[in-house]
């Protein structure tokens, strides 16, 4: 592996110098391409380093903020397939940044886990997620629920389960109405301490999803010793519906393994009317994406429930 930093030029500071070349490897070895990547420090990376140091004062502000900060909640409903009606939602945090406009989560996400301020964030994300939740029951909704996204990190926390309860019961939501979606790190992680948590929260009613399934870490063996309640399917697999040769597509045996081992299934990502017929047909039980509705504020979710109340 060859890195290439900057050459020094007549009275650059050397511990500058220093700090752009070790900034050059790193960027370097992660290279996710190539097995050799020459890299040059130059504008692109510099840029690079100024918009992570951005979204990083950004978080910290939403620490520090007595409301939110930028943070905001976006809510994607996820539709009953036999009932075809909207059964919950999913809580999609965004980050607003003055100078930056709207960061996408994939961005600003590994930054709160990487400076540990998703704990402080993420317990915002959940509050103003029950806040919602609160405006569905008042309104009378009282039999759906609002799904939040726990990273390892969090749940790891010894005061995790407490936290969440405090929260419910300030904000007046009962456990029955929460669902937690756990990413794919945490079958990664300690499989007895992860457990001993997943099994206090659905003592407590609590629903427990692990998202994305079927990328990365995940596989049905090391699921299965997550005493979880539901499997959310990864879009690339909904994709994979609309390829010609529907005989080849294995969504449906996931579908099935999934129901042997007792979960509840909701395929993400459903775009196209046809994925929908497939994924009824082969017993999914819920889908959220775009065919149903892109995630939307507060008030949108709200009007689209109050439409569909109006449509039967």
């Amino acid at each position: 592996m060859q890195v290439v930093g900057e050459l020094l030029a007549c009275g650059q500071d050397v511990d500058q110098l220093r700090k752009k070349v070790l900034i050059a490897s790193e960027k370097s070895i992660n290279h996710p391409e190539a097995s050799f990547e020459a890299c040059f420090f130059g504008p692109d990376i510099e840029s690079e380093l100024i918009r992570t140091e951005t979204i990083k004062r950004d978080l910290l502000d939403i620490v520090d903020d007595e409301g939110d900060g930028g943070l905001v909640l976006q809510f994607q409903p996820i539709l009953d397939l036999p009932s075809n009606r909207i059964c919950g939602f999913e809580a999609l945090c965004r980050l607003n940044s003055a100078s930056l406009g709207r960061v996408p989560p994939l961005e600003f996400i590994p930054l709160a886990e990487e400076t540990k301020l998703i704990i402080p964030i993420g317990l915002k994300i959940i509050r103003k997620a029950f806040r919602f939740l609160r405006n569905l029951l008042d309104l009378g909704y009282t039999d759906l629920t609002v799904s939040v996204n726990i990273s390892a990190i969090q749940l790891l926390q010894h005061d995790f389960v407490e936290q969440l309860l405090q929260s419910s019961r300030e904000i007046g939501v009962s456990p029955e109405h929460i669902g937690i979606e756990l990413t794919e790190s945490i079958l990664a992680t300690d499989y007895d301490e992860i457990n001993h948590t997943i099994s206090t929260l659905r003592q407590l009613g609590i629903h427990v999803a692990i998202d994305d399934f079927g990328t990365g870490y995940s596989s049905f063996a090391r699921e299965q010793a997550l005493r979880v309640d539901c499997l959310k399917i990864d879009k690339q697999f909904i994709d994979s519906l609309l390829d010609d040769q529907l005989e080849h597509a294995i969504t449906g045996d996931i579908i099935s393994m999934a129901h042997k081992l007792g979960h509840c299934v909701v395929a993400e990502g459903v775009e196209h009317e046809s994925q929908r017929q497939y994924l009824k047909a082969h017993g999914c039980d819920k889908i959220q994406g775009y065919l149903v509705s892109r995630p939307l504020d507060p008030d949108a979710a709200l009007e689209l429930l109050s439409a569909k109340a109006r449509m039967g």
